[in-house]
């Protein structure tokens, strides 16, 4: 399995998912910031699994955070920069914008600057539906998060088929990222696995290890061994005479 493969394709999804798309133009649209300059939020990288280590350097291309942030520990992450929203928006493209700084929560140790799509504007999620290019995408609008879920499937170059899931959600009290995963697997067992958090007290730092489909493949065999083996003795037992019967021949 090749890396460029791999980041191939996560660069395609993200081209896809951020074409420019028109609209009628919007003078009374409502959107506004959630958040002000200067807020901190707390983050927490839940997990960061790679099969290959080789596969860290591709992907932290586009997502620096996995190379930066060490699973379990907390991150303040700052708003740096709010664009200003316009009163006319016709494309996608147009939106406006925020930078945000990323520094280790026990020391304050920079870790990242100027990220970007980590706060989005919030108050008129009917717009940002119809101003976002959900092609391929499926929409999550609940009452307390807005996002997107994508899932697809490529060849790798040694004929395994990688399945790609990307689930991103933003809390709509105040358009900050609340919920990132990017997960590649094949047949049921876990390439890649990444998972980013807007850390609440009482959650955990360090997602629950989930069963893999070749560790069930294993246990059903071992199960299915030990149960042969034990008809086996079972049977081996049974067939055995008494003692008394023994002696008596």
């Amino acid at each position: 399995m090749k890396l460029k493969v791999l980041s191939l394709a996560f660069a395609l999804i993200l081209v896809c998912s951020s074409i420019p798309l028109a609209v009628e133009a919007q003078s009374n649209h409502a959107l506004e910031w959630g958040v002000d300059v200067d807020e901190e939020f707390t983050y927490v990288l839940q997990r960061a699994y790679f099969a290959d280590p080789s596969y860290i350097p591709g992907f932290a291309v586009n997502l620096p955070f996995v190379s930066e942030m060490v699973v379990g520990e907390k991150y303040t992450l700052k708003v740096a920069n709010l664009d200003a929203i316009p009163s006319l928006i016709n494309e996608s493209s147009q939106m406006p914008g925020s930078l945000c700084d990323i520094e280790r929560a026990n020391d304050s140790l920079s870790i990242l600057t100027e990220q970007l799509d980590f706060v989005i504007p919030i108050g008129d999620w009917d717009f940002v539906n119809q101003i976002t290019n959900l092609t391929g995408l499926t929409l999550v609008d609940t009452t307390d998060e807005w996002g997107t879920l994508g899932v697809g499937s490529y060849r790798a170059a040694d004929g395994s088929v990688i399945t790609i899931t990307i689930d991103i959600r933003f809390e709509k009290e105040n358009g900050t990222l609340n919920y990132m995963r990017h997960r590649y697997s094949t047949l049921g067992t876990d390439v890649i696995d990444i998972i980013l958090v807007n850390w609440h007290t009482g959650m955990p730092t360090i997602a629950a290890a989930e069963i893999q489909l070749t560790t069930i493949l294993i246990i059903a065999i071992v199960a299915v061994v030990v149960t042969i083996v034990s008809i086996l003795v079972y049977q081996g037992y049974r067939s055995k005479k008494p003692v008394v019967q023994k002696l008596g021949e």
